[in-house]
Order: structure tokens, then C-alpha cells, then sequence
């Protein structure tokens, strides 16, 4: 059975919508749809039927919305992982004290339950820098790794 003119032109725009991203994001506009009245609740028999297709169709247009959705969401928490440095650069002329309070925030930022006690690691830091600390000052730029088990890597710099 032919279609109608006006029938092919909106097949003709839902094919072009299918192909083009939602808000800068990589769904189409049809999984947009879907996803979003599946969130308002909505069964996909009824979403087929809103949308004039079938449930079979609704079912693909949304695994396909979660796949993309997975993907992005995956994207997100590698790009937050590269963004959670472990690494406190310490100026110079930093007092061991602020040393100490800079390294256990960036730990609580971070999630981490250091190892050490402020005092082990002040301890340590007054231990590996002794020629870096003049008074109780830093005289050049250090650095503390944190490591996710809660230990620390004192490191020392030129």
C-alpha cells in the first residue's frame, strides 16, 4: 500500500531526527522522547502508542538510548578519576604545620582515611625534607602522593 505524501514526509523527518543528537548530547531526539516518558512512568506499549509505533520499537529506541547513556556515564567517572590528583604540590616557604593540613584535606577530598597520625606525618616530612625546612618553613617546592590505601609517598624535589 502506497504511502501518502504527507505519511512519507514524516517518516522522511522522523529518519532525520533519528540521526541527529538531543542538546549536544549523543541520543537522538526519538530515544530522548522515549527515555524521557519512560521516566515520567510510562509503559512502552503506551510510549508506542504515543509515538505511533510499535512497542518492539519503543524497546529497541530505549536499549539503545541506555546503551549510549552507559557509555557517557562511564566517560564520566574515567574523566573524574583522571581529575582526582593524588598529588599535593607544597610551595616553598610553606610551614611543616600547613604541610600537614594540606595533606590531610586532600585527603578528606578525596575519600581517603590516611594511615598516619598528623603527627607521624609531620614526623616524616621533618625526617625526609630536614634539608628542605629551614625554621619550620619549606625552602623549595615538595610533593605527597596519596595513595588510595590511606599511605603516603613523601617525594622530594630539585
Amino acid at each position: 500500500m502506497p504511502r501518502s505524501k504527507e505519511n512519507r514526509a514524516r517518516h522522511l523527518q522522523h529518519d532525520l531526527d533519528e540521526k541527529e543528537a538531543f542538546h549536544g548530547t549523543t541520543l537522538t531526539s526519538r530515544q530522548w522522547e522515549v527515555v524521557r516518558y519512560r521516566a515520567q512512568g510510562l509503559t512502552q506499549a503506551v510510549v508506542a502508542n504515543k509515538l505511533n509505533t510499535r512497542r518492539e520499537n519503543v524497546n529497541e529506541i530505549e536499549h539503545r538510548a541506555r546503551l549510549k547513556i552507559n557509555e557517557a556515564k562511564a566517560t564520566l567517572a574515567a574523566l573524574q578519576e583522571l581529575d582526582v590528583t593524588r598529588e599535593v604540590l607544597i610551595p616553598s616557604g610553606t610551614s611543616v604545620f600547613e604541610v600537614v593540613s594540606m595533606i590531610i584535606l586532600r585527603a578528606d577530598v578525596l575519600g581517603v582515611k590516611l594511615l598516619s597520625s598528623a603527627d607521624e606525618v609531620l614526623a616524616d616530612i621533618r625526617s625526609k625534607w630536614k634539608t628542605k625546612i629551614r625554621g619550620h618553613r619549606l625552602t623549595s617546592i615538595a610533593k605527597v602522593e596519596i595513595a588510595t590505601d590511606g599511605s603516603l609517598s613523601i617525594k622530594k624535589t630539585d
